[in-house]
């Protein structure tokens, strides 16, 4: 029999709990809701679009261009480690992660949305706030959902829970007609799978629309033959560079060459030298010394003349090969610039374009496939006057698609409320019981009232609308964007006035059994990490004199 009975307890229990937490993850009619009651359809026709996730009731919404939604239970970060409230996107997905932070625990269905730490995932679900951050979800959900999300796909995290609203306002990009844009021959094209963890960007999905199926198809072809073009290019510079490297016997010449020439300049200056110590010589003696000093200095010199001259003889051919060369690397190094430059522009013209409006700031970004791209003033009537942070998403083609169907979600804040981890246990699971099903719409008047107050350049709207495809997005908020927002990165935004526990830089944790302190009653106390608590024990002496 173990020494210690309730060792085995504990892992036991905690078994049996996170079962009954998955078993009660299903769908199901939420509790408080008649029976009776029409419910919304729980499923999604296409790719999600749009995640908003509830601090306050603890729940995930996600929804497609279409209109369906998904909804399903979380566990967002518990007192210190609180899960940021935001604008944030999926950067990453992996089906089997393990966290880097916390003891190798296990993250299943991992979608990073920040590089510092914050992630969904699935994961045991107390019913309260209880993870170091991340936003955890039933297992059996997070396995559903996986494959319907993409990278790129906005998360947007808030306090109260809020669903979005169809809006149209002139100041939303549109796209360029088709019938502007010249078509090369298209080429086959796959989409790839939403669940494929080898892909790095959101694509849009234009399987409905032939026309833009079309462009796609020969933006994509010339992407891939400006991207050859490219690759054309660095290949060149890179053979140019092994040949400049192969060309040992040149180089050795030419090092040779100014190795002379820096012998000959020292053995110039120690000449000069002598010639100052005779100068200064007091004594015949001196003197005597320092002119011996010159004789030799002179022969020195007179000796490097003679080699340099024969090391620049013998480098003078090799010294114009490794000239043109040289120019043929810079000439092909500025080429490579070139096409990489013009290959990067391709690929951007098929992705989904990001906008982030800072108000205070009054200035515009743009970032593609997660890197910037430009950035320009604007203006924003009344700036010191709070407008909000709202998040616009291009759902579908509409018009024959020559218009764009967008969505908006506010950000709800109250950042008067903050959770208690103890107190407020009991009062997640009671609200749980009478939390109503639908959350309540956007505010479409504010997101419009926000959206009339800035005039954006008539130059940056024509070079928008040249990416404006399904998943792009346009946010505007009073915050600052978040340091978050760097590289491979699309816009963050947090909420100043939310606490930021899950975005502070983590130590990683110390290890198990770590020994305490010792007390005057001759005890320790042994910290056991794996299972949470405390254990009193006598000290062991390891020598016959320790006692004193």
């Amino acid at each position: 029999m173990p020494s210690n009975p309730h060792k085995y307890v504990i892992p036991l229990a905690v078994v049996f709990c996170s079962t009954a937490v998955f078993v009660a993850s299903d769908p199901a009619p939420a509790r408080g809701v008649r029976q009776n009651e029409p419910q919304p359809a729980q499923t999604l026709d296409g790719s999600a679009a749009l995640a908003v996730i509830s601090i306050k009731d603890q729940r995930i919404s996600l929804y497609d261009a279409q209109g369906g939604v998904v909804r399903g239970r979380i566990s967002s970060g518990k007192s210190g480690y609180e899960t940021p409230v935001g604008v944030f996107s999926v950067l990453q997905k992996k089906v089997d992660h393990v966290s880097n932070l916390y003891d190798d625990a296990q993250m299943p269905f991992m979608q990073r949305i920040t590089w510092s730490g914050v992630a969904l995932h699935a994961g045991a679900l107390p019913g309260y706030p209880a993870s170091h951050g991340c936003v955890r979800l039933p297992y059996d959900f997070a396995e559903r959902i996986f494959s319907k999300t993409k990278l790129g796909m906005r998360v947007v995290i808030s306090r109260d829970d809020i669903a979005p609203v169809s809006i149209a306002h002139p100041l939303l990009p549109k796209p360029q007609p088709v019938g502007d844009v010249a078509l090369a021959i298209p080429t086959a094209y796959n989409s790839g799978d939403a669940s494929d963890e080898s892909a790095t960007i959101l694509e849009p999905n234009v399987q409905n629309w032939p026309a833009r199926q079309r462009l796609l198809k020969a933006l994509k072809d010339q992407a891939k033959a400006k991207a050859d073009k490219a690759k054309v290019a660095i290949r060149k510079w890179e053979a140019l560079k092994a040949d400049l490297k192969g060309r040992k016997r040149e180089l050795a010449l030419i090092a040779k060459r100014d190795r002379a020439v820096a012998t000959k300049e020292r053995s110039a200056a120690r000449l000069a030298k002598a010639e100052k110590r005779i100068a200064k010589a007091k004594s015949r003696r001196a003197a005597k010394r320092a002119k011996k000093a010159k004789e030799r200095a002179l022969a020195a010199l007179a000796s490097a003349a003679s080699k340099l001259a024969d090391a620049e003889k013998a480098a003078e051919e090799p010294e114009t090969v490794i000239s043109k060369l040289k120019e043929q690397i810079a000439a092909a190094e500025a080429a490579k610039t070139v096409a990489l430059a013009a290959a990067a522009e391709a690929r951007r013209s098929t992705l989904p374009v990001s906008i982030f409006i800072g108000a205070k700031s009054q200035k515009l970004f743009v970032r593609q496939g997660n890197e910037p791209v430009f950035e320009t003033k604007i203006a924003v009537a009344d700036p010191n006057r709070s407008i909000g942070t709202h998040v616009f998403t291009a759902l579908d083609f509409a018009n024959e698609g020559n218009d764009v169907r967008w969505n908006v979600v506010s950000i709800s804040r109250r950042s008067a409320y903050r959770f208690d981890e103890y107190g407020d246990r009991e009062r997640y699971r009671r609200k749980r019981k009478v939390r109503s099903y639908e959350p309540p719409l956007t505010n479409a008047a504010a997101a419009v009232a926000a959206l009339k107050r800035v005039t954006i350049p008539e130059e940056a709207r024509v070079r928008i609308s040249k990416y404006v495809w399904p998943g792009s997005s346009v946010i505007i908020s009073d915050e600052e964007l978040s340091k978050e927002t760097g590289k491979a990165t699309d816009f963050i935004v947090v909420a100043s006035d939310e606490p930021h526990g899950a975005l502070k830089k983590r130590p990683r944790q110390p290890r198990p059994d770590r020994y305490r302190e010792y007390y005057n009653d001759g005890y320790y106390y042994y910290s056991d990490r794996r299972y949470y608590r405390y254990q009193r024990r006598r000290p062991r002496y390891n020598s016959f004199f320790d006692w004193w």
